[in-house]
């Protein structure tokens, strides 16, 4: 008997030992990330920043490949977006290059149910390759990279996307804006932008807004009218139509809201409306 409580005891004691030895490995991990992140926040050249980021993508993925994303929400300059369902994780993040282009960078993390297991990839922004985006089904290895800020889950019938807003620094003339969505396809493949967004463009794979550098424009969406709203954008000058870089927010206002699994589009929305 003596020897059963023995080998429980033990038993325990080494349980909470690796237990506890995980959790402060896992914790000197997110602290490394935390200042890589901050070495490249402050790298004054490109083969610095490159060779930090080298770092940051072999740890990121090492990091998340086991373990939960939660704790990286500690981490400046690293956006951390988790889906309610649990299913579906990203994580993105900037650098601003010497040339004055913001390149992204990031990891999607999801569950596969064809073998019940959760798989991580790469992301890799190829937004400067990408011709007409707004009308394109993209991968992971071919993404137009963003900075995501807000993940919106929804579901119609068997069909379930996550729906992303997202920020892009894009260059010393102009910002950008975009609504942008994932989801498994019909193969069970990570796929970005899907023909369920209405605009005033029409109907298109995802949204994309650009406007002058140095002026805020609006992107969220609002939980309680469960709606996408942002500010409406027009030139300063009519004869600048398509000129961006000349682009600002004209103090009105446009909406999407779901319905049976569409984003219908609304212009010219009242947001002192319920």
């Amino acid at each position: 008997m003596r020897s059963y409580f023995f080998k429980l005891i033990v038993s325990v004691f080494l349980f909470f030992y690796f237990d506890t030895a995980i959790s402060q490995n896992n914790t000197n991990k997110i602290g490394d990330l935390r200042i890589l992140f901050e070495k490249l926040s402050f790298a004054s050249d490109d083969s610095v920043r490159d060779s930090l980021n080298d770092k940051i993508i072999r740890e990121t993925e090492s990091y998340i490949s086991g373990n939960e994303i939660e704790n990286m929400k500690a981490i400046k300059n690293l956006s951390v977006l988790i889906s309610d369902d649990g299913y579906f994780e990203i994580i993105t993040w900037p650098i601003l290059y010497s040339d004055n282009i913001y390149r992204f960078f990031g990891f999607i993390k999801y569950y596969d149910k064809d073998f019940g297991r959760y798989n991580v990839e790469a992301l890799a922004d190829k937004s400067e390759e990408i011709a007409n985006p707004e009308h394109q089904i993209l991968t992971p290895d071919n993404w137009f990279g963003a900075f995501y800020y807000k993940l919106i889950q929804k579901k119609y019938k068997k069909d379930k996307v996550y729906v992303l807003l997202g920020w892009d620094g894009n260059n010393d003339l102009t910002n950008k804006k975009i609504i942008d969505v994932f989801y498994l396809d019909e193969n069970n493949e990570p796929a970005f932008g899907k023909n369920i967004f209405e605009s005033e463009n029409g109907q298109v794979n995802r949204i994309i807004f650009e406007y002058k550098e140095g002026i805020s424009m609006s992107l969220l969406y609002d939980d309680k009218r469960d709606k996408i709203i942002w500010d409406h954008l027009s030139p300063s000058r009519p004869e600048l139509k398509g000129h961006y870089e000349y682009y600002g927010p004209d103090l009105t206002f446009d909406a999407l809201y779901f319905d049976k699994g569409k984003w219908k589009y609304i212009p010219d929305y009242n947001i002192t409306q319920k």
